[in-house]
């Protein structure tokens, strides 16, 4: 999951900020999270290079990023 970033990411305890992207466009910053139990950041990385790509296509369909993004898991990842 990732979630739009205000001042302070707001994760639920047990939850490991893994990544943060910033959209080239705009500026918003998401943080991406995984589950302290299962970090992977190899997949955190492949994620934010796909969470990059959504901000693109958020953009040219002139939609606002929504507030939180559910993200690919490592099987639905190329």
């Amino acid at each position: 999951m990732a979630k739009r970033l205000r001042k302070v990411a707001e994760y639920t305890p047990g939850t490991v900020v893994m990544a943060t992207v910033v959209c080239d466009d705009c500026g918003a910053r998401f943080a991406i999270g995984h589950r302290s139990a299962s970090q992977d950041a190899n997949l955190a990385s492949r994620q934010a290079v796909w969470l990059a790509d959504k901000f693109v296509w958020d953009h040219i369909q002139e939609t606002e990023h929504r507030n939180s993004i559910a993200l690919p898991a490592s099987s639905e990842m190329k």
